[in-house]
């Protein structure tokens, strides 16, 4: 860092801690090679080069968005996150800057690093991206100059160049630099003022000097609009002109920007160039990665690694860390080494290059100095060089010499095999010299000279030096050198085990601190001494550990662990470095907490635990003590940074000090995982689990399942329904498919040892620590032909010796109001455990009133629950959920086995006497009775290593618990096996007469999933009301959602629009009497008399919401129209013509605008509703005519033409905005059918504030699936190219699409991203599958044939979306990176799932495929809007009079035919000549006049004109 620049942040600072220093806890670093650049949260650059490389780069820099002059610093903007990408050193930054997010990446390449920057959203015209970059060549304030390369950059565009002697420094970008200026460092009265200064900054350059002689540079890119974002990168580059000319420099410039252009292109290279590999299965993979990471960057081309980033460059505060201390180095070593044996982490090579480093930086003398740079092991500035300035050993380390002869010997004794022979024989003359300078250091009482100790900071004669000087001569003593060495290094060893006497505090029962100059015992407490622990381990191969060392070393660990422990405040804890260690302790009181004497306390106390077995001392407390130190330097806590690093230091406040990251605890971190995992020792990898909570909520969206059996035509069918995900059974349903009786029904596992506290839940409440939790839990589909579905939930080891695996396998028996459960555990780690089965009730839908009974006698026990009253009443209100009688639903379930429960109990959920036997494992006094409260039932199975059982759940109505108790017990008598059998073969008749379609016939993964999708439609499908099928049987971010109120939750409702994609896939298949019920269901139970139905219902036809939705009330028509084409008339089936003609004359009436387009959020004029309404209108007409009722028909049809030809008028704006530019295109809706008005709208789910035009959904496809609109129309054209800059995200399994841009209707955007989605939270809508298949239907009649949009590649794009239970969800996640709540980029999130409209649009697709055309299209409408040219309308003008209670209207026209209609009556006439004239009925008040005129008779072939009016 340059002077001014600290000198200016030091005044920006002032006030703060260490405001001199630069430090780097809060951001993150991308490294490779010898580049080391930090990445601040506001997205600033600064080189930490200069320790690995000597080359120093850019010393401060600022990144903003310029536009219409004005610029939008990087800093300014509302940081949203940080984060790796995966297990690379490249950093993303995220900012929302509004109406665009900015996502920066940052990846450092050998010497030159890249940063992209890519703005996604509204994004803002002619945007540039403008650096300010200062660099520092050497490290230089002046004589630095600037030299502009008209051509340097890609493309011929310009490069700029700083530079002093040697170094020089290259910025270009991919786009192109089109603005370079000049800026005029801080002058000497600004550095003396106690003004700060912001760059860049406006400036009067009127010398020469100012632009050339300057640092200081302003450059300025264009972002480049590539699909649905604006980019550009930007490349600086480090070169020594000693070993690169200009021309090759300027050359790998271009080279680097080119070959770097996008964010692909980046994540690419980071994972080419990672140096990181932990295989899986690792014990605490996360850890070690970032334990790899942080090494990785402080690492030096030469092997030799800096303690830290210089953060401290002009000593204000400490001696600076940007060198390689032998001490730290050579421990890294061989903590390395060790976990590179029990991981198998491929680090051979590493460890080699870092022998090879030591080897050729021993001193003459056998020592080693000080500290070095790391870049070539030239010798550091230091303070304790006294063997190099030959002074003596007062200012000489000589436990720096110790630690590496004790690395050097291990790799010789362990590594031999893998270390080439020349590298062996430099090793042995290093090590024979190293044991030189050991031995000069040496006095005869067997302790080390007076010399510095490992903390720098006094001298004396310390026990960690003599500790590492026992450790040296233990090792070299049986390693593979000469024998004579060997004796020597053993009789050196015991003469130093035996002068640890010297160091034994009896006053304190502890090893001193040091002997001190005045030969006096400080006898304070170091964390050093924990070097102990090796040196006797390693002494214990040499010699005899007498009783009395090993005494005095339990006691001396066990006083040092519990005295330096400091515990300040609940979220700090750790060990301090020695008593009254006061130092950077900024005004703090007390000691600070240290990482490395933490991580050294733990990594001691593991090994001493097991060192203690081979003294006959017992060391399980000092085992668990380091389990419990361990558990503070994981992720959360109070060590480590948000970037995963370890701060060598924490104030008592949380505040990260010092060196960040720091080399040396990280490493002793990984070897302590390897440890603790080896002795089953690792803390428990998330919090222990505990039981439901007190308030009832529902379960997540994200199922894995459905199950019924598929007999919904018995005279006597099973009314029970189950959904799963993963690790249990959820919201079992009876007796209706929206009745949900049990919130979770999963299992617990308990280690059968009463000493131990160990329990796993199959069942996780929250995703938050999936990456920590070492049970793996999978929902899978077993049978292609069924919906049977299995848990295998699995221990993989948590670090403490318990591995087993749990299978569960459910079905429903045919015969019984009944699911069955086979259940089989097996102990892997051959232990016995103790298996319970949980099930959290919500009897009819509600959580909070239920009744718990324990049934039977000691070793024989049954669980049962019912409601504990009739609650649907509620406060007076009629209740909702009611059978076809009108009485309120009381449900009654019973959970039993076959060999009944061994231990049972009732409990309420959230209650202290369930939580710690969820968490430890404690068995509470088991409770017979629990009324009036959230009920949990708990069983045990079964005690043991190997288990099997079956589980029967079984329900009945009023309350009845012996009549659920005897379906159960029915169930099980029939046997498992039995009732899958007839599980199995109900859902092979209802496949039996369903051929498979030729897309999907060849591949069995596709077959599986279309197979599965269409049962699924089945399954969601209720077997009181048939044909009503739910939207999702499921709650989407359930687990937001309180269960508490008697009414109907999530999608468990009836949507006609989400029935009319289920109707369409049983019409394609063939299976027209499930059709026929679905619309008989839509008009006998959702339809009124004015032909109004609601937006969605209860499955008795009550509604839930009542918004108006046009499309809901069209597409009913269109199913008529499809079952009328298949020869299905009304005397076949339970609706009439006038069903169809009530709801065709409400949208006659009405539209075409809508209170709510298909999103339910909008009202106006909405392209995807127009196509449902003039869908539905035109199909009625189709139906009117073959029913004789031509009035009808006319008017239909002639207000469908009407709105085919103005739809585009109404919708498709012809101005656009700056950004969206392929005019004319289709919006989402417009208010009043004025599309180029620009009104803004706030969209729903506090989305942003957008104008119209600007907001841009798929929808207007519906336009060409229905047959409106021709696939190569331009406005449909154009539509498709700005959702495909706008909405589309290119999975890992394929295309895919958000709603609209700007939804808010998904997981938490920011604020833990990720998170259940909730009304109050700012949302983001994720992908939605059903619009890749809506595309694909769309690019069947664009004729596409190859690419990612080919209709058979979206097709398995569709089934990839499909998680392992084959369930296609609503939304799922749309971003690559990580999140606390570990979603996975193009997999399924808590949004519904299965979603019937998702899982109907696959199998809809599949059929498409085969037909070359979307299955669904009315032919009607197809062959009137795109087959064929209708004659232009009939002239039409037309007057009214009343007459009496009668209108009569009349006009002059030259059409064949006219219809009038209104409120009253619709009559049709022929006019006589060019007249017309007709009397009719009209209601009292207004009335709605239509009149319609066609040219033909024939209507089929007719032009038409429309008059609407009211009177």
């Amino acid at each position: 860092m340059r002077l001014r620049t600290a000198l200016n942040e030091y005044k920006r600072d002032r006030g703060g801690r260490f405001p001199e220093e630069c430090q780097t806890s809060d951001g993150a670093f991308s490294g490779h090679g010898d580049r080391l650049v930090y990445v601040g949260l506001d997205g600033s650059l600064r080189d930490y080069s200069a320790s690995l490389s000597g080359l120093y780069g850019i010393d401060r820099s600022r990144f903003g968005i310029e536009t219409d002059g004005e610029t939008h610093w990087f800093d300014e903007l509302e940081s949203v996150r940080q984060h790796y990408y995966r297990e690379t050193s490249l950093v993303e930054t995220e900012y929302d800057a509004g109406e665009y997010t900015v996502h920066q990446y940052d990846l450092t390449l050998g010497r030159a690093h890249v940063t992209h920057v890519e703005l996604r959203g509204a994004i803002p015209t002619d945007a540039h991206l403008t650096a300010f970059l200062t660099f520092a060549p050497e490290g230089r304030e002046t004589r630095v100059g600037r030299l502009i390369h008209e051509a340097g950059g890609p493309n011929d565009t310009q490069a700029v160049e700083v530079f002093h002697r040697n170094e020089h420094d290259y910025v270009t970008a991919s786009t192109g630099l089109t603005d370079v200026r000049g800026q005029i460092p801080e002058r000497f009265d600004e550095i003396l003022s106690d003004d700060v200064f912001d760059f860049p900054r406006e400036a009067v350059l009127d010398r020469y000097e100012d632009t050339h002689l300057s640092g200081d540079v302003v450059v300025s890119a264009p972002l480049e609009q590539e699909g649905r974002a604006a980019r550009t990168t930007l490349v600086t580059q480090l070169s020594d002109h000693n070993e690169m000319a200009r021309t090759d420099a300027l050359a790998d410039l271009r080279h680097c920007s080119v070959q770097h252009a996008t964010a692909d292109a980046l994540r690419d290279a980071a994972r080419e160039q990672a140096e990181v590999f932990v295989p899986d299965g690792t014990p605490r993979e996360r850890i070690v990665r970032a334990d790899l990471r942080a090494l990785s960057l402080l690492t030096a081309p030469s092997g030799a690694r800096i303690a830290g980033p210089e953060f401290d460059p002009f000593y204000a505060h400490s001696g600076g860390y940007g060198y390689t201390w032998f001490r730290d180095d050579a421990e890294v070593t061989q903590a390395l080494a060790h976990a590179d044996d029990a991981f198998d982490l491929g680090l051979g090579d590493r460890l080699a290059t870092s022998a090879e480093f030591y080897c050729e930086t021993q001193l003459e003398d056998g020592t080693w100095p000080h500290r070095v740079w790391a870049v070539d092991g030239t010798v550091a500035p230091g303070w304790a060089h006294g063997r190099v300035e030959g002074t003596g050993d007062e200012e000489y380390q000589a436990d720096q010499t110790a630690s590496v002869v004790a690395a050097l010997a291990s790799l010789l004794a362990e590594r031999r095999d893998e270390l080439d022979d020349e590298l062996v024989g430099r090793i042995r003359s290093t090590v024979a010299a190293g044991v030189s300078g050991l031995d000069s250091s040496l006095e005869s009482d067997g302790l080390p000279k007076p010399c510095q100790n490992a903390w720098e900071n006094m001298s004396g004669r310390f026990t960690h030096t003599t500790a590492t000087f026992l450790q040296a001569y233990a090792t070299v003593a049986t390693a593979p050198v000469n024998d004579d060495l060997r004796e020597h290094a053993a009789e050196q060893a015991t003469a130093v085990c035996e002068g640890l006497d010297e160091l034994w505090s009896d006053e304190r029962e502890v090893y001193a601190l040091r002997i001190d100059g005045n030969g006096g015992l400080d006898d304070r407490l170091d964390s050093s001494t924990f070097a102990l622990v090796d040196a006797v381990d390693a002494y214990a191969d040499v010699g005899e550990v007498d009783s009395k060392t090993a005494d005095r070393l339990v006691k001396h660990m066990a006083a040092t662990l519990k005295g330096l422990y400091r515990n300040p405040r609940g979220d700090v804890a750790g060990l301090v470095r020695f008593e009254e260690d006061y130092w950077r302790a900024d005004g703090q009181d007390g000691e600070k907490v240290w990482s490395v004497s933490t991580a050294w306390g733990a990594n001691a106390a593991a090994k001493f635990g097991v060192l203690c077995d081979r003294l006959g001392k017992d060391g399980r407390r000092f085992v668990e003590r380091a389990t419990n130190l361990y558990e503070l330097l994981q992720p959360d806590g109070p060590f480590t940074t948000d970037a995963g690093y370890l701060a060598e230091q924490v104030f008592d406040d949380g505040g990260f000090d010092s060196a960040t990251p720091l080399g040396w605890p990280h490493a002793i971190r990984m070897e302590t995982t390897a440890i603790l995992a080896d002795i089953d020792a690792l803390p428990a990898p998330k919090p222990a689990p505990t039981g439901p909570e007190n308030r009832p909520r529902w379960t997540t969206g994200e199922k894995y399942g459905i199950g019924t059996v598929a007999d919904h035509y018995a005279d006597d069918p099973s009314r029970v329904w189950f959904t799963l995900t993963e690790g249990a059974l959820t919201e079992v349903r009876f007796p209706r498919v929206d009745l949900m009786n049990l919130r979770t029904l999963d299992f617990l596992v308990v280690d059968a040892d009463p000493d131990d506290e160990y329990t796993a839940r199959t069942h996780n409440e929250t995703r938050r620590d999936d990456h920590a939790d070492t049970v793996e839990r999978r929902a899978e589909i077993v049978d292609d032909d069924a919906l049977v579905f299995r848990h295998v939930v699995t221990e993989t080891g948590d670090g403490r010796g318990h591995e087993w695996e749990l299978t569960v396998e459910y079905v429903l028996d045919p015969e019984h109001d009944a699911m069955l459960a086979d259940v089989q555990f097996v102990s892997i780690d051959g232990d016995d455990y103790e298996l319970y089965t949980i099930a959290d009730t919500a009897l009819a839908n509600t959580g909070t009133k239920d009744r718990g009974i324990r049934l039977g006698q000691l070793g024989s026990y049954h669980l049962v629950a019912r409601d504990a009253g009739a609650f649907d009443a509620g406060d007076g209100h009629e209740p909702l959920l009611i059978d076809r009688d009108g009485r309120e639903y009381s449900v009654a379930i019973a959970l039993t086995a076959a060999g009944r429960f061994e231990w049972a109990t009732v409990g309420v959920a959230g209650s202290r006497y369930l939580a710690d036997f969820f968490s430890k494992g404690a068995l509470p006094s088991a409770q017979e009775r629990v009324d009036d409260e959230n009920v949990v039932l708990v069983g045990r199975i079964g005690t043991g290593d190997e288990l099997g059982e079956t589980l029967a759940l079984g329900f009945a109505e009023h309350a009845d618990t012996a009549a659920a108790l005897g379906e159960a017990a029915g169930a099980l008598t029939r046997g498992y096996e039995t009732a899958r059998s007839a599980y199995v073969d109900s859902w092979a008749d209802f496949l039996a007469d369903k051929e498979l379609p030729g897309s999907v016939a060849a591949a069995d993964d596709l077959a599986a999933q279309y197979k599965t999708a269409l049962m699924s439609l089945r399954a969601v499908e209720d077997k009181t009301y048939l044909g009503a099928g739910l939207a999702s049987p499921s709650v989407p971010w359930g687990e937001a959602v309180a269960a508490e109120e008697p009414k109907g939750y999530g999608y468990n409702f009836v949507w006609s629009r989400d029935l009319y994609q289920v109707f369409t896939v049983f019409e394609a298949v063939g299976d027209v009497e499930t059709a026929i019920d679905a619309l008989e269901y839509i008009y006998t139970y959702q339809q009124d008399d004015r032909g109004f139905i609601p937006q969605n219902t209860y499955l008795n036809g009550r509604t839930r919401w009542g918004g108006e939705q046009m499309d809901n009330i069209s597409f009913p028509q269109v199913m008529a129209y499809m079952l009328h084409e298949r020869g299905v008339t009304f005397d076949d089936v339970g609706y009439g013509y006038e069903n169809v003609k009530h709801s065709a004359d409400y949208v006659a009436r009405n539209g075409p605008p809508t209170a709510q387009e298909r999103w339910e959020e909008e009202a106006g004029y909405s392209p995807s509703s127009i196509a449902a309404e003039i869908a539905g209108l035109g199909c009625a007409a189709a139906i009117a005519l073959d029913e004789d009722h031509s009035e009808d028909a006319l008017v239909w049809l002639a207000l469908a033409d009407d709105w085919t030809e103005r739809v585009d008028d109404w919708t498709a704006t012809r101005t656009g905005t700056d950004r969206n530019t392929h005019t004319p295109y289709y919006v989402r809706v417009t208010r009043d059918g004025e599309p180029d008005a620009g009104h803004l709208r706030t969209l729903a789910n506090n989305g942003p504030t957008l104008d119209e035009r600007e907001i841009i959904d798929a929808g207007f496809l519906e336009l060409t699936r229905l047959g409106i609109k021709p696939a190569d129309d331009e406005i449909i054209r154009n539509s498709v190219k700005e959702v495909d800059e706008t909405i589309r995200v290119d999975t890992p399994h394929g295309p895919a699409f958000y709603r609209y841009n700007g939804d808010g209707y998904g997981e938490r955007e920011r604020d833990e991203e990720g998170a259940p989605w909730s009304v109050d939270a700012k949302g983001k809508g994720r992908l939605w599958p059903i619009f890749t298949g809506e595309r694909g239907e769309y690019e069947l009649l664009a004729g596409t044939e190859e690419g990612d949009l080919a209709p058979d590649n979206l097709l398995r794009t569709m089934a990839a979306f499909a998680n392992s239970g084959r369930m296609l969800a609503e939304q799922v996640w749309d971003r690559e990176h990580a999140t606390d709540y570990n979603w996975e980029f193009g997999e399924g999130t808590g949004s519904a799932t299965p979603l019937a409209w998702s899982m109907a649009q696959y199998v809809r697709l599949a059929h498409g495929v085969d037909a070359g055309e979307p299955v669904e299209t009315p032919a009607f409408l197809r062959e009137r809007y795109v087959e064929s040219d209708r004659p232009d309308g009939p002239s039409l003008r037309v007057s009214t009079r009343f007459k009496g209670d009668k209108l009569v209207v009349s006009g002059q026209t030259d059409a064949a035919v006219v219809a009038v209609k209104t409120p009253g009556e619709t009559r049709l006439v022929e006019p006589d000549g060019e007249s017309f004239e007709v009397e009719v009925a009209i209601e009292y008040g207004e009335n709605q006049v239509t009149v319609a005129a066609a040219t033909h008779e024939d209507l089929t072939k007719a032009g038409t004109t429309v008059s609407r009016f009211t009177l």
